[in-house]
């Protein structure tokens, strides 16, 4: 066995890889740029709504589609911020990448946006994951938010068991 090495007996060799594709666009697509920073804030809350939702949901979509059973419509009693939580088991394809947001009013992509949501998680075998996003100054009145989520690589990725919490102003 010149020039050949092998490991000592009960020794283990770890290999870790990334995939290409991963390495190229993380942390966060270059398509929406967000400088880095911190925002900050105080919100006065003390009302909340909810859904949970039962049946998987699948995209293989790049493109944002909105999360069924994720809908929710609610009064804001005073001008301020809303925050909302969202909380589900993820599923992906080898190397993919689950991309969620929240949207208020169909429109204002709430705060953080283009989250990664989550990765690596097989349908039988799924991960919970949890984000919590800030609508800043929601005026007064009738609202909605909706979660909306993507494939980052357009492989499958899947949503099952989910809870939604919008928490606003009486």
């Amino acid at each position: 066995m010149s020039g050949v090495k092998s490991l000592a007996s009960g020794a283990a060799l770890l290999l870790c890889l990334a995939p290409p594709a991963f390495a190229t666009t993380y942390p966060h697509s270059p398509d929406a740029p967000v400088a880095p920073g911190v925002s900050t804030g105080a919100c006065t809350e003390s009302t909340a709504s909810y859904s949970v939702s039962t049946d998987l949901v699948s995209t293989v979509k790049k493109t944002y589609v909105t999360v069924s059973g994720t809908t929710l419509n609610f009064s804001q009693g005073a001008t301020g911020c809303v925050e909302v939580s969202f909380s589900g088991e993820v599923a992906t394809a080898a190397g993919e990448i689950l991309l969620a947001r929240v949207v208020l009013d169909g429109s204002t992509v709430c705060l953080p946006s283009d989250n990664l949501f989550g990765s690596e998680g097989t349908t039988d075998n799924p991960a919970d994951h949890t984000m919590n996003y800030i609508c800043p100054n929601v005026s007064s009145g009738a609202h909605n938010v909706k979660v909306e989520f993507a494939s980052r690589f357009g492989a499958k990725v899947s949503l099952d068991y989910r809870t939604t919490i919008v928490r606003y102003a009486p």
